[in-house]
């Protein structure tokens, strides 16, 4: 039977008259150019300020091997010129027009972020418009900057020792959909993309109609459309880009990373498959990274490093992706630790979960944690506009925030044990050890 406490009901009721009053659905409207270009706009006059967020569906899941890192790689050209503005000009654009912007690569999307005064709407959709599919990866450009993508890999992949056994053990885990390489791309591919290839994908994915464009802030929707039309009803749509119907195959066994490299401390890393975002067990499951690694009072932090001091730290949870990736533990032995130690820990942890559930007090104390970072987010414009993009990207609409609240609120302490037995299993694990073999 499913429990939902008169205390999670009363708190998420006040929640959506708190929260409703700062973000409501009849609020947004919504347009699509006959190019496919979708739009989002939410008028808020707080201040006079607008920020106007670009996403593309793209990201490391739409690569295949070859090709792995160009989304990023993409990132970093759009910065380096069109016929319009040379390379560096858009920067320096916006900061004299009084804004700042942004830009990032996720495994399932790319956003460009920009904040900027109402006087600049204008000028900002124009470069934003001509760098759509305008840039023309000038050739020096272009590998001047595969040189600084590749120094970016070395920097913090390559000779960072966290996050290469990071992409060690998620490759391990994940063997046949693309999350299996990381967002950065393999060296080998950074070093051998063809122009040919990086314009081909541009083409393919910077195009209006696998785009989503969201405005929040000062500016009248009567007055914003006729710019956006003018500068972007004339981009062209793109060939409509390869659905990714690659599933991975359930894992048989437990598996496991070990690297023998120079270091001064260990690393220890467990993963298991999770479930995707639009799962309904994605929300009893983030519930369980929360009584487990959210902050000093969590259960592996309480045990690991306060009461048996085996460990410096504890991190780790689930990631929000369009399709199941993993769930991941970690920590920072201390030098001298058992590995296997730490590995037994968490597992006896896990297995607690399984049989007896989480309290109501950590069940409260997660979803106070939701509504927290949710509100925070309500509170700047830029916030605003981010919900309501990842909405739309990761769950097919951007209403979908609306609900996000409501998930948590009817998880149950038994939904919680349930996701437990499922995703926690051995035969889902996979661990890895960084072992240090010297001084650094």
């Amino acid at each position: 039977m499913k429990y939902t406490s008169l205390f999670l009901i009363s708190f998420f009721l006040l929640f959506a008259v708190f929260a409703g009053a700062e973000l409501k659905i009849e609020d947004v409207k919504v347009h699509q150019l006959d190019n496919g270009l979708r739009i989002l706009l939410l008028e808020d006059h707080a201040i006079p300020n607008i920020a106007l967020y670009t996403y593309f569906r793209v990201g490391s899941r739409n690569e295949r091997p070859g090709i792995t890192g160009v989304s990023h790689f993409i990132e970093h050209m759009m910065f380096n010129g069109t016929e319009k503005v040379g390379p560096g000009e858009f920067d320096r654009i916006m900061e004299f027009l009084g804004g700042s912007n942004n830009a990032f690569t996720g495994y399932d999307m790319t956003g460009y972020t920009d904040w900027f005064p109402k006087t600049a709407l204008e000028e900002m959709i124009k470069i934003e418009a001509d760098r759509m599919q305008g840039a023309i990866f000038e050739s020096e450009v272009l590998e001047s900057e595969r040189g600084v993508v590749a120094e970016e890999r070395r920097l913090v992949v390559d000779n960072n020792n966290e996050s290469l056994l990071e992409e060690q053990v998620n490759a391990t885990a994940i063997t046949a959909h693309p999350y299996h390489w990381d967002v950065i791309g393999w060296m080998s591919d950074i070093q051998n993309w063809s122009r040919e290839n990086i314009l081909e994908y541009y083409h393919t994915y910077y195009a209006p109609n696998n785009s989503l464009m969201i405005v929040v802030g000062d500016f009248q929707e009567k007055e914003i459309m006729p710019l956006l039309e003018k500068y972007y009803d004339g981009i062209k749509p793109g060939p409509k880009p390869k659905d990714v119907t690659t599933v991975e195959p359930s894992q048989l066994g437990p598996k496991t990373v070990v690297i023998n490299k120079e270091a001064q401390m260990p690393y220890f890393m467990m993963v298991f498959h999770a479930p995707k975002c639009t799962d309904d067990e994605f929300f009893p499951v983030s519930i369980i990274e929360s009584a487990l690694m959210d902050g000093e009072s969590s259960r592996l932090y309480k045990r690991l490093v306060r009461d048996e001091k085996l460990a410096v730290d504890v991190s780790g949870g689930l990631f929000e992706t369009i399709d199941p990736f993993v769930f991941s533990f970690r920590i920072h032995p201390k030098s001298g630790v058992d590995m296997k130690q730490i590995e037994t820990i968490v597992l006896e942890e896990l297995e607690k979960i399984k049989n007896e559930g989480i309290t109501q007090r950590e069940l409260q104390k997660a979803v106070n944690n939701v509504k927290s970072s949710f509100y925070d987010e309500l509170q700047t414009i830029g916030g605003k506009a981010d919900l309501l993009g990842r909405a739309e990207i990761y769950y097919g609409d951007y209403k979908k925030v609306f609900e996000r609240m409501k998930k948590y609120a009817v998880v149950s302490l038994e939904d919680i044990k349930t996701a437990a037995k499922k995703y926690f299993t051995v035969d889902q694990m996979t661990t890895g050890n960084l072992i240090p073999t010297g001084g650094e």
